[in-house]
């Protein structure tokens, strides 16, 4: 039943704009005031100016519920006017311990109201890291799929060809007398064995750089992103184009990863959703940050859509704030869409994401 009225009350205020519930604290407090004259002195009806002086400082504002509190004061001292026994310094010593009491109450309504803010904001906070976390573990566990099925479909397939291979010439080889036409057999598979060993070190190579894709070295961001482009670019109407200027100095190799990453999952959005016809990934060095900036010149998108809170971006926010980069995004159909990810140039180790609730 309390909880019922807690619920119910909470429905009623939050549907009105803070300028009427001011107005209602203030004439509740009138009102409370009008019953303390009206009644007798021995009945003290000071405990209820702190209704009206809590709901002004939680609900509106704190300088409003000080104020509430000095008026609901004033009150108190107008309509109890000394009468004997009580003398007027008794009096006024008493309105003020009342003011001090009505005071409190507006200070710890605001202190009880910014401490369940701030809980409350960090338990959106945590819950939010805890589903960005969530979703780069799945991002990773289906690009653990896709490379295990790429060994399974390419390397492994090889790997059996070469097998079958090196039998057979192992078999030839074990003959005591060879003619011209075994010989020119066995250097045709030899060759063709070659030729797989060839393959599969392509596969294993791009596999390798599915893995980490961003070479350790310094500026090894540049070309792993070059080569990115090429890549998706490749066999598609869309035009991917890439270009970087300055010198692009990244200390740690996590933080070219994430960035990478952020530019496939940007790419990937843009050529599945946006039909665009043009991409260009721009990485650029601005006095002590670097940006990386992703537009396309596809269909955008408008403000509060749905896309906005999809998966990718989310997962692209959340590898920005682990590298202390800041993540903008900024569309406006039929203008396309640009994604920017401004990060410090030199980042000795990746920061603890500050995740702001929605």
């Amino acid at each position: 039943m309390q909880e019922a009225v807690i619920v119910t009350f909470k429905k009623y205020f939050a549907a009105q704009p803070i300028w009427l519930i001011a107005v209602e604290a203030f004439l509740l407090t009138l009102v409370i005031g009008y019953f303390d004259y009206v009644t007798s002195v021995e009945v003290n009806l000071f405990m209820f100016y702190a209704i009206p002086i809590f709901l002004a400082s939680w609900l509106v504002s704190r300088p409003y519920g000080i104020s509430l509190a000095v008026l609901a004061g004033v009150i108190w001292f107008a309509t109890n006017f000394p009468s004997p026994p009580l003398t007027f310094e008794l009096h006024v010593w008493a309105a003020i311990n009342r003011l001090c009491y009505f005071v409190f109450v507006a200070v710890g309504a605001t202190a009880m109201r910014k401490l369940k803010e701030e809980t409350t904001a960090r338990v959106e906070a945590l819950t939010l890291a805890r589903t960005y976390e969530h979703e780069v573990i799945r991002a990773g566990e289906r690009e653990q799929i896709r490379i295990g099925q790429d060994l399974h479909d390419g390397v492994c397939q090889n790997l059996a060809a070469i097998d079958c291979a090196t039998t057979y010439l192992c078999k030839k080889l074990e003959t005591d007398q060879l003619s011209e036409a075994d010989r020119l057999s066995q250097v045709a598979v030899a060759r063709q064995i070659q030729e797989f060993l060839k393959q599969t070190i392509v596969e294993a190579r791009n596999l390798a750089r599915g893995i980490f894709p961003v070479q350790v070295e310094t500026e090894g961001l540049v070309p792993a992103l070059n080569e990115l482009t090429l890549k998706l670019g490749f066999g598609r109407e869309c035009t991917l184009c890439f270009d970087s200027c300055g010198d692009v100095e990244l200390q740690d190799p996590a933080v070219a990863v994430h960035l990478y990453r952020v530019t496939q999952e940007a790419v990937s959005n843009a050529l599945r959703h946006s039909g665009a016809t043009r991409i260009d990934v721009h990485l650029n060095r601005e006095d002590s940050t670097v940006r990386l900036s992703i537009h396309d010149n596809g269909c955008g998108f408008l403000p509060g859509a749905d896309n906005l809170h999809g998966i990718g971006l989310r997962t692209m926010r959340y590898r920005a704030e682990l590298i202390g980069a800041q993540f903008n995004i900024r569309s406006a159909p039929p203008g396309g869409t640009t994604i920017d990810c401004l990060c410090p140039a030199k980042l000795s180790e990746p920061k603890i994401p500050e995740v702001v609730p929605s």
